[in-house]
């Protein structure tokens, strides 16, 4: 009867699977460890029965077969072209520090276990963003792979693992996550939002020229970058761990402060000096994300610097599309005066609601 995860959980965090695949010495059959999301699996499965908003683990019981058909039919193994037949073993459960998991056992039985493939299809239908983490050893030679909507293959070979690169995975992780995340987003917005004016006599005016644009955005970004790469690394290394609790209310706290500055200036020169102390907060939101995925072993710097390089590219790519209109409209009389104080409010009403959900946990 005891209680497992309370519903919903917090707005930021990721949807992330966990999938251990061990393939024996002896060439047996593939043994498969799934931990999926007690939140997630409430989104196709039903887990709630009472209504209350907490799954227990009567609940989780109680639609045991559900789960295993699920998990049956969205994950496959295959030796060749010929699929294996995979037999749940146990259900069980496994905390992590984003919440509760259902951990289902699995043994595959497969006519070889050479040329292996994963495929894996769970939960996509409900979060198109979700993606799985998945480690394997294959006699000897380990690897891991991330598993997403446009990439649900993956070999587990003995040689995969030398062919791996998880700079190259991790990279492509922090642009996407940087990409989605709303809040990231709205804290650069709300920073660019000004960039192509100055503020004279209490009134925002066209910024004189490109020149001056380009180093008021480049001083905050490379200050923003600097900061949060700073907190990243010391908490995906696990030297400074802060509740995420707290660190999600934080960077709600920054995008609403940055958005009312564009509103009631108070900070109007040395502008990088507000993106670099919110970047400190935001790097151990982005650190958040990072442990979710897991850093693999013996590949941990090159994952985090891939991860780090990632969020900088995705961030580049918004200054880029955002800079540009800003320059283009500048000059014109109604976005100083309507359109840029509207866009600030709105993002400061949205900060203010996730602030307050995000304090309520």
């Amino acid at each position: 009867m005891a209680l497992l995860a309370s519903l919903p959980a917090l707005a930021h965090t990721l949807s992330v699977s966990h999938v251990d695949i061990v393939v024996p010495a002896d060439g047996s059959g593939p043994e498969i460890e799934l931990d999926l999301a007690i939140r997630d699996l409430a989104l196709s499965l039903p887990l709630d029965a009472n209504h209350d908003e907490r799954v227990t683990w009567d609940e989780l019981q109680a639609i045991q077969e559900l789960l295993y058909a699920m998990v049956t039919s969205g994950l496959q193994v295959s030796s060749g072209s010929t699929p294996c037949t995979l037999h749940p073993q146990l259900l069980a459960t496994r905390q992590y520090d984003d919440g509760a998991y259902a951990t289902v056992v699995l043994r595959a039985d497969c006519a070889s276990v050479e040329a292996l493939t994963v495929r894996y299809g769970l939960l996509f239908d409900v979060d198109p963003q979700h993606r799985a983490l998945v480690t394997f050893h294959n006699r000897g030679k380990d690897g891991t792979a991330i598993a997403s909507i446009d990439a649900r293959d993956i070999a587990i070979g003995p040689g995969q693992a030398a062919r791996s690169n998880p700079f190259l995975q991790f990279l492509r992780e922090g642009i996407h996550h940087i990409l989605i995340g709303y809040d990231h987003l709205a804290f650069l917005i709300s920073l660019l939002l000004p960039a192509a004016l100055v503020r004279r006599e209490r009134h925002w005016q066209p910024s004189p020229g490109l020149r001056h644009s380009l180093g008021h955005v480049l001083g905050i970004v490379t200050a923003f970058t600097l900061a949060h790469s700073i907190t990243l690394s010391l908490a995906a290394l696990g030297w400074i761990t802060p509740a995420s609790r707290w660190v999600e209310a934080a960077i709600a706290a920054s995008v609403l402060l940055a958005a009312l500055n564009n509103l009631w200036p108070l900070v109007t020169k040395r502008v990088w000096l507000v993106g670099f102390s919110f970047g400190l907060v935001h790097g151990f939101g982005f650190a958040g994300a990072l442990s979710e995925l897991g850093l693999p072993t013996g590949a941990r710097l090159a994952s985090l610097v891939g991860f780090n390089l990632g969020v900088e590219i995705g961030q580049m790519a918004v200054v880029a599309v955002v800079l540009p209109v800003l320059l283009l409209v500048r000059r014109q009389n109604w976005y100083a005066r309507f359109a840029m104080p509207l866009l600030s409010l709105a993002i400061a009403g949205l900060a203010a609601w996730w602030l307050w959900v995000r304090l309520r946990g």
